[in-house]
């Protein structure tokens, strides 16, 4: 009879504890709505989603290597670079050392980087046929056609 009791008295304790956790998330949500605090991140959640409707490519650096090397894509989609070498990349455009054919294959900088396992996204609109390469290992390199 006793453990009957406490059966019930812990089965209850847990409903009410699961009620009053809804009650909270519904209460954190809306106030998080009626303050607009909440705006911010579900912006940056749908940008984050165009982006990636956006990726037409993906481009792996391992050691020696880039695999596709030679991509074609649209004016205004995206490629997204990541590493999956045993050390750092730097997405850089041709020619080497100078990086200055297309600074959007490096999301602007002299060069994009990647610490092991990173991937980054770079959106590319300047139509034409663009080389690129590892900036720590020159000979890693491949080509971009942005039509």
């Amino acid at each position: 009879m006793i453990n009957l009791r406490k059966s019930a008295a812990i089965g209850s304790v847990a409903v009410l504890g699961l009620v009053l956790s809804a009650c909270s998330l519904y209460k954190t949500s809306s106030n998080t709505d009626q303050i607009g605090a909440g705006d911010n991140t579900q912006q940056q959640s749908q940008a984050q989603t165009q982006q990636q409707e956006k990726v037409v490519a993906t481009v792996t650096f391992s050691d020696s290597w880039v695999s596709p090397a030679t991509v074609t894509i649209k004016s205004g989609e995206a490629i997204t670079w990541t590493n999956s070498g045993s050390g750092a990349v730097q997405v850089a455009s041709d020619p080497h050392p100078t990086h200055t054919d297309n600074k959007e294959l490096s999301n602007g900088q002299s060069a994009l980087q990647l610490a092991l396992g990173a991937s980054s996204t770079v959106i590319l609109t300047k139509t034409g046929s663009w080389g690129y390469h590892n900036h720590l290992n020159p000979s890693t390199r491949g080509k971009v056609v942005v039509e």
